[in-house]
């Protein structure tokens, strides 16, 4: 495995858990504490699913989580490049739906 990508795992998972303990961090991903001390110590890499998890904790796309991972920049968000590819109805629908989830009352 490319050290980068250890490393940058080891600080995003540390960022991610912020001021909590790698035992408390643990129970919120789902895994032990001592996997938490791998990924943080540069000894093992999350599976596909603790990646995903990791991700969301940091606000990002599982594809924007690897991206950072691997040192790459995307030129557009996996987002940006879901929208563009959808129907303008189902942005019409998509709009709507965020609309009433942003102010249910409207």
């Amino acid at each position: 495995m490319d050290e980068g990508v250890l490393q940058r795992l080891a600080t995003a998972v540390y960022a991610a858990r912020g001021g909590r303990s790698q035992r408390v961090f643990a129970k919120v991903v789902g895994v032990s504490q001592s996997t938490v001390q791998a990924w943080e110590n540069g000894k093992n890499i999350p599976n596909l699913e603790n990646l995903e998890k990791l991700a969301e904790i940091r606000g990002e796309l599982p594809e924007e989580f690897v991206a950072y991972l691997y040192g790459r920049v995307l030129t557009e968000s996996p987002l940006e490049q879901r929208v563009k590819g959808m129907a303008r109805r189902e942005i019409a629908r998509l709009t709507r739906a965020i609309a009433t989830w942003i102010d249910p009352d409207h």
